[in-house]
């Protein structure tokens, strides 16, 4: 399913190499510097709430949507930062999946979320289907393309295009689609990047939309070699936000998994350094793993 915002191909050798190398570097131990706000269910009320790398609840509407969500470990993967409510308190009217790959779609943690709210909803790009058959009815899994929308109980979604690729397993590699998402009601526009590197799509998603938050991503950016293809940096998520034009952006995608060979506090210190030296034209907002955004400013409860 190849598009003009495909991610090329990385030649075997060149990953091969990366991974030779890795395994001959000496591990340090893995110590998340981000903050936890803890809480017992999740809150009342209209809300952001970002649970660790690209997992995020939000509720517009009365309606509770979870976008990306993973809640543990996933394959070769540790999970260096806790959940910050009990999983057996999250629940999701609607889930949105922007793409395959195992940090992003965590078969496990949707599994589960699907036994504890049988009605619930899935929105994903066109092709998804392949890896929820048997788990929800045809009838609740939405398929979108780039740019079509669905309404799901007062909220509006719109599938939109990311500069990434999709696999899962040796014989799937883009057959489904992958994008991000902006989802709107009469008083919100969030834009939830997924995965992406940096494109032209910014500019076309900042023509179609005015945005208020945007959601972006800003680790697993070494060895650039390999992930300037498919990930966005931090000096990137900033002029990404300037394309899009949004009035708020929020880091996301760091801090929670060691996908790439950055420290995995880098990506917050070098983000934080950016914004301290030069002014933009939109607000950055730096959230704790549980803080809550009520879209007015920070609050805790």
């Amino acid at each position: 399913m190849p598009h003009r915002y495909t991610s090329p191909r990385i030649s075997f050798s060149t990953i091969l190499k990366w991974q030779l190398r890795k395994s001959f570097q000496k591990k340090e131990p893995v110590a998340s510097a981000i903050a936890i706000i803890r809480h017992e269910n999740l809150p009342e009320g209209e809300y952001l709430l970002w649970t660790g790398h690209a997992s995020v609840w939000l509720a517009l509407q009365q309606t509770t949507i979870a976008i990306d969500p993973v809640l543990g470990d996933i394959p070769l993967y540790k999970r260096h930062t806790p959940l910050p409510i009990p999983k057996k308190q999250l629940r999701a009217d609607i889930i949105l999946l922007t793409h395959a790959h195992y940090d992003h779609y965590d078969k496990a943690s949707v599994d589960y979320l699907l036994s504890k709210n049988p009605g619930t909803i899935i929105v994903a790009p066109i092709g998804f289907w392949r890896y929820l058959k048997g788990k929800i009815p045809r009838e609740r899994c939405f398929e979108l393309e780039w740019w079509e929308s669905v309404m799901i109980g007062g909220v509006f979604i719109t599938l939109v295009p990311a500069k990434h690729w999709s696999k899962r397993t040796p014989f799937d590699t883009n057959k489904a689609l992958w994008g991000g998402y902006v989802i709107q009601n009469s008083d919100h526009t969030i834009y939830h990047s997924g995965d992406t590197a940096y494109g032209e799509h910014f500019k076309e998603i900042g023509e179609r939309f005015d945005i208020d938050e945007a959601f972006l991503p800003i680790g697993a950016y070494r060895p650039e070699a390999i992930m300037k293809y498919n990930h966005t940096n931090p000096p990137e998520a900033l002029h990404a936000a300037i394309d899009l034009k949004a009035k708020t952006l929020i880091p996301i995608h760091y801090g929670t998994y060691v996908l790439s060979d950055e420290p995995i506090n880098e990506p917050r210190e070098w983000f934080d350094r950016l914004v301290r030296e030069k002014s933009y034209p939109f607000n950055s907002r730096v959230l704790q793993i549980g803080e809550i955004y009520r879209f007015r400013g920070l609050e805790q409860p």
